[in-house]
């Protein structure tokens, strides 16, 4: 018996990504491909200096997220596999990090 999206009324979750076995040389690919994306982000960071990298992923995850659960998405793939929890959790670290680069100045407080 199959279980997809269809099944649960089109809603995102678990059973909505499709998944096959993956061949051998499948895998080292993907494995590759992931550092590919970890080294990619980590270049971008590196040129634009991670404060401004974080806030700028932060800003997009709210905004990406908040636009899903509008749309009715209630589960994702993401660690804290709820779009609300997430969009907190950004939301907390755009702001932080705003605070930092733009109040402080990107110094840490005397302490």
């Amino acid at each position: 018996m199959s279980i997809d999206a269809a099944d649960h009324g089109g809603e995102v979750g678990p059973w909505s990504y499709p998944r096959r076995t993956l061949s051998r040389p499948e895998k080292y690919e993907r494995l590759a491909f992931t550092f590919c994306r970890m080294g990619t982000v980590g270049l971008i960071a590196w040129v634009l200096g991670p404060p401004l990298f974080v806030l700028i992923v932060a800003i997009a995850a709210v905004v990406l997220y908040a636009r899903a659960i509008t749309l009715g998405v209630g589960w994702t793939k993401c660690f804290l596999r709820r779009p609300t929890y997430i969009v907190g959790f950004w939301l907390v670290v755009a702001l932080v990090d705003a605070y930092w680069i733009f109040v402080l100045g990107q110094r840490l407080p005397a302490g």
